[in-house]
């Protein structure tokens, strides 16, 4: 598979648009509404009927706790293969690399 294809590149956008998370928030609110439309217009709602508005309501702050958590996942075309353990050749550390351990020894220094 080519890596300029269509096939390649979709799962990244459809994590970065986070289409799938967005379609359950809107097929939810839409649930909800109707399930309220139908129990308001109940003439006399009987306990396991509110149960279920209930329950209904209680799971959509479980999917909005569930979405807004959530995060799109980060695309890295390419992956690092360098060894990183004691016992490769000569390592050169990046600048990130450097300002990363850097930082964990100041910190280690601290405590």
């Amino acid at each position: 598979m080519r890596k300029d294809s269509f096939w390649w590149i979709a799962p990244e956008y459809f994590s970065r648009w986070r289409l799938f998370p967005r379609a359950f928030i809107t097929m939810y609110i839409y649930l909800l509404w109707r399930v309220v439309e139908w129990f308001m217009a109940l003439p006399d709602p009987s306990m396991e009927q509110a149960g279920l508005v209930s329950v209904i309501v209680g799971a959509g702050a479980a999917w909005f706790g569930l979405y807004v958590n959530s995060s799109s996942s980060t695309f890295v075309a390419e992956v690092d293969t360098r060894q990183t353990g004691s016992m490769g050749g000569s390592t050169k550390l990046t600048t990130k690399e450097k300002r990363d351990r850097d930082e964990y020894n100041d910190y280690e220094d601290r405590f």
